[in-house]
């Protein structure tokens, strides 16, 4: 099979280029340094940054449709059922869902523990060693 780029148009091949997912065109590096701590540790470490104001506690998202999705809930009187359902199905307090911002994070919670369950139990653990940590800091 011959390479016959010189024959075609540079302008063509440009766009192809374009076109071409990254993921499909180069080979996917694994990571298997079995020396990397686990997700835990990153966790715990984060949470150490956002005790001394080292890292921002919120979040920023930007989604036309949710945007558009939520606003439209809050307006027609169904975002506080919205956020008694993910309570209940979160097994979560009143208190948990007060603001939106509060609901959003219970509904990102819900999402992930639907899709990588694994995740929410590396959050859950790397909080468990924060607070190991602090407690045994003199």
């Amino acid at each position: 099979m011959t390479d016959n780029t010189e024959e075609r148009d540079p302008e063509a091949l440009l766009e192809q280029s374009k076109e071409q997912k990254r993921h499909l065109s180069e080979a996917q590096e694994q990571v298997t340094d079995d020396d990397e701590p686990p997700l835990e540790e990153y966790i715990a470490e984060v949470y150490e940054e956002l005790e001394a104001g080292e890292v921002p506690t919120n979040l920023t998202m930007r989604d036309q449709n949710l945007a558009a999705l939520i606003r439209g809930l809050d307006e027609a009187g169904q975002l506080d059922p919205v956020g008694a359902d993910i309570r209940d199905h979160l097994d979560r307090d009143e208190a948990d869902s007060e603001s939106r911002g509060s609901l959003l994070g219970l509904l990102v919670r819900a999402g992930l523990a639907e899709v990588r369950p694994d995740l929410i139990e590396a959050g859950e653990s790397g909080y468990e060693t924060y607070t190991e940590r602090q407690e045994t800091q003199f």
